[in-house]
């Protein structure tokens, strides 16, 4: 029972080999090509190593966007996150309204600058007025 178990059967019997068979199909051969997929060096001559530091450099590129933008996001002041929300609302860019002509831009600049302050009034509070709040159906 014990040979059957361990390897001492194969050393006893040369026939039941626990070689994996050389040829065919099934479980066998998949399992051949996976090995060799991640033994041997890649087409472009990379090993599995030198996928994986490429990797691990292209995921840290990305951690360094993340932190960089977060960082910036941090830098913001709470009414110039609001001014790029509400720009972002009317299909607008700092760039965009710099290039208006004057008195567009200035008309812009207003619009903005009231949005701005509605929700800078809301965020600290004052949202509800009086009139809103009599205007409520009982």
């Amino acid at each position: 029972m014990l040979d059957a178990i361990t390897n001492r059967s194969t050393a006893a019997d040369p026939s039941r080999s626990t070689a994996l068979p050389s040829g065919g199909t099934g479980f066998a051969a998949a399992f051949r090509s996976v090995l060799a997929v991640h033994d041997e060096p890649a087409t472009g001559g990379t090993t599995r190593h030198e996928r994986k530091i490429a990797t691990d450099d292209a995921d840290r590129v990305r951690l360094d966007e993340a932190v960089a933008a977060f960082k910036k996001e941090l830098s913001l002041t709470p009414a110039q996150r609001v001014r790029r929300d509400v720009l972002k609302t009317m299909d607008l860019t700092e760039e965009a309204i710099e290039a208006l002509p004057p008195k567009e831009r200035v008309e812009a600049e207003q619009k903005v600058a009231m949005e701005v302050a509605r929700r800078m009034k809301i965020m600290q509070g004052g949202g509800a007025t009086q009139a809103s709040l009599t205007s409520l159906p009982d």
